[in-house]
């Protein structure tokens, strides 16, 4: 090592050793006959200024399930203390020191009153112990930092559309308002507030502002005021994450039920099987909802309110679906249609629904066949009718209108209103064969009498002929009775699926009612 370098090291070495000679002796004398229980006022009876303010650098959680919010933040206090005064020039331009623990200088005990605690392992004070800043004016700027736990009541009625107002309520443990008086730091001619310069945003949450209020409050006890501070943070919940996740999905689902209205009532296990599967989905969620809100009896979120009205919508229309299809699959062997079911469900409601059959038209409350119709009315207009009801005795039409009055005028007004029913047509048809067989019967007997050869084959023949007319007959009896048959059950099958369109229209009424509610209804102002 060379001179210069020798030189140099010395110098240094002794600078800095006569600095730290300077700073050991600074300490020595402010400490000297120092008290750290003793608040560093000159007169006792006047309160000591604690000035103090948050900067707040992360919301860190807000479980509002157990209505407790995180935050990182870090707390500075400013007080001035008269014994820790010193001239810097008497110690080589020393203007601040350190100073760390409560066991060296005084320090003001205040705590976090609302503090959330889950066990008894966690301190009440959740600040990191820091040292104290000591300047040679007497200011000493404290500022620990800590992992704050608050608890906050959540009002959740417009979940996951809400705004949360939180506090952080800081106060003297043990000093009243005339031995420390508590303020808020001002930050020039602004409203007191936390300092937000270095916030570092929350995906979740977005902060909108952080006041800050001063209050005193008197207890029984005591005579005294007992300063606190509030720091208020005013949070509006991101909405994005539940929209797209919960919210559109549970809509999306619910919809789906329409299509359930779509698929025809002959598919039974589709349609019960889409149904439920919907209505699982709806619970589903209805349960991912429950275990983001807390549990409280004060609030139902208006979004819990919706998924249960949706849960109750679905199985509502699970029971529409069930009942339509048992009216579905009715058999005339199990079943008759009333007359008020089939002028209800068959007539008005499928007209009311705008629903058309093949052949069929709506009129006066009442449905027939066209081609059937037209047949009779035409039969009443050609006076065929007067001559299947006159006998083969030559009975008048009057004498049968007095032995059949009710069917006659039954006849007579129903073909009046343009309607005919099938039952009196058969009626007609019986009286026409029954009179066919009464001449045929006639004419045998007066064969008999003559008792030729030629008599007993045309005798033969028209035996023969009464027996094919007979199965003739049969065979059209049981055909119509079959055609009565599909009729009736097509009748069942139309009133379902008028049923299942009534169904549909009313689902999504009260769906559209029930998601314009939820859409329109206004939000409360937290703030007033």
């Amino acid at each position: 090592m060379n001179l210069p370098h020798l030189i140099l090291f010395y110098f240094y070495f002794f600078e800095h050793a006569e600095a730290s000679k300077a700073e050991a002796k600074l300490y020595r004398d402010l400490l000297a006959d120092y008290n750290y229980l003793v608040r560093p006022v000159r007169n006792p009876t006047k309160a000591l200024t604690v000035t103090m303010n948050v900067f707040i650098q992360q919301v860190l959680t807000v479980d509002a399930k157990h209505q407790m919010i995180e935050i990182n933040a870090w707390l500075k206090y400013v007080w001035t203390d008269y014994r820790l005064r010193w001239r810097p020039a008497d110690y080589d331009n020393i203007t601040s020191v350190r100073f760390s623990g409560e066991e060296q200088i005084w320090q003001p005990d205040i705590l976090l009153y609302n503090r959330y605690i889950e066990n008894e392992q966690e301190s009440f004070d959740s600040t990191f112990k820091t040292n104290a800043l000591v300047y040679h004016d007497g200011v000493i700027n404290w500022i620990p930092p800590g992992i704050f736990k608050i608890s906050c009541k959540m009002d959740i009625t417009f979940f996951p559309f809400d705004e949360q107002i939180c506090f952080m309520k800081f106060g003297s443990w043990t000093y009243h308002g005339f031995a420390l008086d508590l303020r808020i730091a001002q930050n020039g001619t602004q409203e007191p507030s936390a300092d937000l310069s270095t916030y570092i945003l929350n995906g979740e949450w977005h902060l909108i502002s952080a006041p800050a209020h001063r209050e005193e409050k008197f207890y029984k006890c005591c005579k005294e005021p007992y300063p606190t501070v509030k720091f208020y943070l005013h949070l509006r919940r991101r909405t994005f994450f539940y929209v797209f996740n919960v919210l559109l999905p549970t809509l999306l689902v619910t919809f789906m039920t329409l299509l359930t209205f779509c698929l025809p009532a002959t598919d039974l296990s589709e349609k019960i099987g889409l149904q439920t599967t919907i209505l699982l989905s709806v619970c589903f969620f209805l349960t991912i909802l429950s275990e983001m809100t807390p549990t409280t009896s004060e609030a139902v979120p208006l979004l819990g309110v919706l998924f249960s009205a949706l849960t109750m919508i679905v199985a509502i229309s699970t029971t529409f679906t069930i009942f339509v299809l048992n009216v579905r699959y009715r058999q005339i062997s199990n079943h008759s249609m009333g007359p008020l079911f089939r002028s209800v469900f068959v007539e008005f409601l499928p007209w009311l629904m705008m629903i058309k059959r093949p052949d069929y038209k709506f009129r006066r409350g009442s449905s027939y066949k066209d081609d059937h119709s037209q047949q009779c009315v035409q039969c009443a207009r050609s006076g065929e009718l007067k001559g299947i009801l006159r006998g083969s005795d030559g009975e008048s039409d009057v004498e049968l209108s007095h032995r059949f009055p009710s069917e006659t005028l039954s006849l007579e007004r129903k073909v009046g209103d343009g309607l005919f029913m099938q039952k009196r047509c058969e009626i007609h048809e019986q009286r026409r064969f029954e009179h066919f067989e009464k001449a045929m019967k006639a004419c045998e007997q007066e064969v008999k009498e003559e008792a030729s050869e030629l008599t007993n084959i045309l005798l033969s023949t028209f035996k023969m002929y009464e027996s094919v007319v007979q199965e003739v007959y049969k065979i059209k009896k049981r055909f119509d009775q079959r055609n009565k048959y599909r009729q009736i059950e097509e009748e069942w099958k139309f009133a379902a699926m008028a049923i299942d369109r009534f169904c549909l229209f009313l689902f999504l009424i009260v769906l559209i009612i029930c998601c314009s509610m939820f859409a329109f209804i206004p939000p409360i102002k937290i703030l007033d």
